[in-house]
């Protein structure tokens, strides 16, 4: 069956999110003066635990977007912070992170290779963020459009938001293949449709996004 359209994952499928959040998170603690003597990988551990868990409740519709953001703060300080002491405390952070987008290796080849495919970024993330990554890696000219969980109502693994993304592109959902780094958001809703469905998986070059293209 030929292949007529693209739905892509944004974070750690095309931008480097896990490298752009560990230059943030450094920016962070040197802003705040923690973690001397501390070992930076377990700490970083422990905001990518409190940040997946706030993120959680965002998907789930508990907080906002900016009122996660809040949450990170507060718990991993633990300091009950102000909504502007919060957010001023996660400045640094922001700014540091928005330095750092870059692509993942291999994207600007895997785009170059599929101009004549039609493409949607399907992501759970906020929308005019995730239109600035884009903008600043160079790479929203490949894209039709991008369908966030506040274009359709639902986030990913729900089954609509795959929909939604496929009819952008006037594309049948079952001739779309879905790639991305997450086996319960991206990949395994994906297939339930019946689409093909292509894990990038980090630290493993057989598993890099080229490998989409043959089937991987």
């Amino acid at each position: 069956m030929a292949l007529l359209g693209l739905l892509l994952d944004l974070d750690d499928t095309l931008v480097d999110d896990r490298g752009a959040t560990r230059a943030a998170f450094r920016a962070f603690l040197t802003y705040h003066g923690v973690g001397r003597g501390s070992n930076e990988s377990e700490l970083l551990d422990r905001w990518r635990e409190i940040m997946a868990r706030q993120w959680e409740r965002y998907e789930r519709g508990e907080l906002t977007f900016h009122e996660q953001r809040r949450e990170r703060a507060r718990e991993f300080l633990g300091k009950p912070l102000g909504d502007a002491a919060a957010d001023e405390a996660m400045r640094p952070y922001f700014d540091a992170y928005q330095r750092s987008w870059a692509l993942l290796p291999d994207v600007a080849v895997f785009l170059a290779r599929t101009l004549h495919v039609p493409k949607v970024v399907v992501t759970n993330g906020e929308r005019s963020q995730q239109l600035r990554k884009l903008a600043a890696t160079g790479i929203g000219t490949h894209f039709a459009g991008v369908f966030a969980p506040g274009d359709c109502g639902f986030p990913k693994p729900h089954p609509e938001i795959f929909r939604a993304a496929a009819r952008l592109i006037g594309v049948p959902v079952e001739r779309c293949v879905m790639i991305g780094d997450d086996p319960a958001r991206d990949i395994e809703p994906a297939r339930a449709l019946g689409m093909r469905a292509h894990r990038v998986e980090h630290g493993n070059p057989a598993a890099g996004i080229l490998a989409a293209l043959d089937g991987g």
